[in-house]
C-alpha cells in the first residue's frame, strides 16, 4: 500500500506502457469488428443510412453531425490512433484522437463500454515515457526478446505516476458504482435481469445470419437458463446474481493489497469470462481493457519481479 501513496509526476512505468499495450489491443479489436458490422457507413447520405436517419431524429442526442466525408476521414483517422496507441508511437497525440472518438461514438450509438474505452486513454494524454518499454521503439532498441520484456530496463521508469493512480481510482469507481447499481434493483437480485436477458437473446439468435449473432452458449444452458419457465429460470439467476455484485464490490479492494492481488485477478478474468460469454461482440475489448488495469494495482517492484520471470 506504501507504494500506491508515493506518485511521482506523470513519468510512465512499466506497468502502465503495458496496459498501453492492452489497451490498444482491446481498440484494435473493437474497430476491427464495428468494421466487420459496418460503420464505415452509419452515416452515409446517398442512400442514407438507418442509423444516421434515427440519429436526426433522436431528440435526447447532442447532435454532433458530420458530413459523410467528415466522418470517414475521423473514422480512419481513429483506427491509425489505435494502432499508435498499440506500437506506443506519438502516444499522447494517438490516445486524444481515440478518446475523442469514443465520445463522439457516444452520441449516435449509447454504449458505456464506449465511455469506458475512451475514458481510459485519457490518462496516456497527460503521462510521458509510455514508449519506454512495450513499444516499437523498445522493441527496435531491444538487443534481445528477453530484454525487450525485462521492465527493469526502463530508465527512471519504477515509481507510480499520477496517471496510473488515476486509472486505479477509475477502476474503482467502475466496480464499487456497478456493485451499488445492482444491489439497489430488486429486479437484478431476484434474478428477473438476468433471465429476460437471456431470453431475448435466445428469441433473436435464429432471426440473425451466422456470424451476425452474439449468443453461442450451448443448447442445455439455453434450456435451463433461458427458455425454460421465467419465475423458474429467475430463480435459478438469482445465486448468480448476488455473486455478481458480491464479486464486483471486492474486486478492486483484493486487488489494490499485493498479499490477495492473485486472488482478486483470478475472480475478475473468470467474472469478464463470464460476462463476454454473453455478449462477445460487445464485451471482448471492454474486458480485455478492464483485466489489462489490474496490472496497475501491482506495486512497482512485484510488477517488475513478476514479469522479470518471463525473461
Amino acid at each position: 500500500m506504501s507504494d500506491l501513496l508515493a506518485v511521482h509526476g506523470t513519468t510512465a512505468g512499466p506497468a502502465l506502457c503495458c496496459f498501453r499495450l492492452i489497451l490498444g489491443t482491446a481498440l484494435v479489436w473493437k474497430i476491427i469488428a464495428d468494421h466487420v458490422f459496418g460503420m464505415a457507413r452509419f452515416f452515409d447520405d446517398h442512400p442514407r443510412s438507418l442509423v444516421r436517419w434515427r440519429y436526426e431524429r433522436d431528440e435526447m442526442a447532442v447532435k454532433l453531425l458530420l458530413s459523410p466525408t467528415a466522418y470517414k476521414v475521423f473514422y480512419a483517422a481513429r483506427a491509425v490512433a489505435a494502432l499508435c496507441l498499440f506500437a506506443g508511437v506519438l502516444t499522447p497525440l494517438a490516445a486524444a484522437t481515440v478518446a475523442a472518438w469514443c465520445m463522439y461514438e457516444f452520441t449516435f450509438d449509447r454504449k458505456f463500454n464506449t465511455v469506458f474505452l475512451g475514458t481510459m486513454c485519457l490518462p496516456f494524454v497527460f503521462a510521458r515515457g509510455t514508449d519506454a518499454y512495450l513499444s516499437l521503439q523498445s522493441l527496435l532498441d531491444a538487443p534481445s526478446p528477453a530484454a525487450f520484456l525485462d521492465p527493469s530496463r526502463v530508465p527512471g521508469g519504477g515509481g507510480l505516476s499520477w496517471p496510473q493512480l488515476a486509472v486505479v481510482v477509475l477502476v474503482f469507481q467502475l466496480y464499487w458504482s456497478s456493485a451499488w447499481f445492482k444491489a439497489a434493483s430488486p429486479q437484478f437480485t431476484s434474478g428477473d435481469t438476468l433471465q429476460k436477458v437471456f431470453e431475448q437473446l435466445t428469441a433473436l439468435r435464429g432471426e440473425l445470419p451466422d456470424g451476425r449473432r452474439e449468443y453461442y452458449l450451448p443448447d442445455w444452458f439455453t434450456r435451463r437458463f433461458a427458455t425454460d419457465e421465467p419465475s423458474l429460470v429467475a430463480r435459478r439467476w438469482r445465486l448468480p446474481s448476488l455473486a455478481t455484485i458480491a464479486v464486483e464490490a471486492a474486486l478492486p479492494v483484493l486487488l489494490v493489497i499485493p498479499a490477495t492481488w492473485a486472488v482478486g485477478a483470478l475472480l475478475g478474468l473468470l467474472t469478464h469470462a463470464a460476462f463476454t460469454a454473453m455478449l462477445p461482440k460487445r464485451l471482448v475489448p471492454f474486458s480485455l481493457a478492464s483485466v489489462g488495469t489490474y496490472v496497475l494495482f501491482l506495486p512497482p517492484h512485484t510488477f517488475a519481479t513478476l514479469t522479470g520471470g518471463w525473461t
